[in-house]
């Protein structure tokens, strides 16, 4: 094991050992140590190659766990400890950039979360969600004025429908998506009317047909179809009134890809992702 790796590994050891005390009074066994990680590797037709990698070090107890996340850089971004006390489960520490502390619970099939961020001026956020027969719906900071409220509903193992909506005071989000399975085939399709392009509560991973969609001109419209067929797959993105065309094909660990940019460059890149 590298010397990156023992200092993630002893330094989320000593984070947790305070917050543990709270957490339990009987004494704290360690259980286990587990790393694993992520490597992304691609290369283009233009001579560049870039790459990613993510190693997550975990440490569980009796009292919680403390996950560290570690880029190639060296550079250690989310460090956290999940513990519970009674029925609040407790999250402590950076997650996905910032830092800050959340309690959740469930009561009555509802679960309800409070999101403190670290730093003078940030106000308490406040989530809810639960699940009304097949439909899942949820709110995000519903407090505040730029509240996020997603809903979604799965219709037998076929079709999966969603979406979100936020309004702001520059404007209103609205995204819709759904996916299809038939046969062997699998059609996704969303729709964005962006009017806070600037907003970063844009929903989760379900909306990632669209891509980034930050760089969107306010007022207009993103929309995305995809189908796939085993390991092949074809995808058109319109955003600001152009279109990007993407078919893909994957072996193994390595993805085989030909961009195009509608009246644009084209791109042919191959991708390699290694989980370990």
């Amino acid at each position: 094991m590298n010397t990156l790796l023992r200092t993630a590994i002893v330094g989320t050891a000593l984070l947790a050992t305070p917050f543990a005390a709270f957490a339990d009074t009987e004494a704290v066994t360690q259980s286990g140590v587990s790393v694993s990680g992520t490597y992304e590797g691609t290369a283009t037709d233009s001579g560049t190659y870039t790459q990613e990698l993510e190693v997550v070090v975990g440490m569980n107890s009796e009292a919680g766990s403390v996950t560290a996340k570690v880029d190639e850089t060296g550079t250690v971004g989310d460090l956290y400890l999940d513990t519970s006390i009674s029925s609040i489960d407790l999250r402590l520490g950076k997650v996905d950039g910032e830092m800050g502390m959340k309690a959740s619970t469930t009561v009555a099939g509802v679960t309800v979360s409070a999101y403190s961020p670290s730093g003078a001026g940030k106000s308490t956020e406040i989530g809810a969600s639960t699940d009304i027969g097949p439909l899942n719906v949820a709110g995000e900071d519903i407090l505040d004025s730029d509240r996020l409220l997603s809903a979604n509903v799965l219709l037998g193992d076929l079709t999966d429908i969603g979406g979100s909506y936020q309004k702001t005071t520059t404007g209103t989000n609205t995204i819709l998506d759904a996916g299809l399975d038939v046969m062997d085939i699998t059609v996704s399709v969303a729709t964005a009317s962006i009017g806070d392009a600037s907003v970063t509560k844009t929903g989760d991973n379900k909306h990632a047909l669209l891509g980034t969609m930050t760089g969107a001109t306010n007022g207009t419209d993103v929309r995305g179809i995809k189908v796939a067929y085993g390991d092949l797959s074809a995808k058109v993105v319109e955003l600001n009134a152009t279109n990007t065309y993407t078919v893909a094909l994957e072996r193994g660990i390595m993805t085989y890809q030909y961009d195009k940019i509608e009246n644009g460059t084209d791109e042919v890149s191959v991708g390699l992702k290694l989980t370990f």
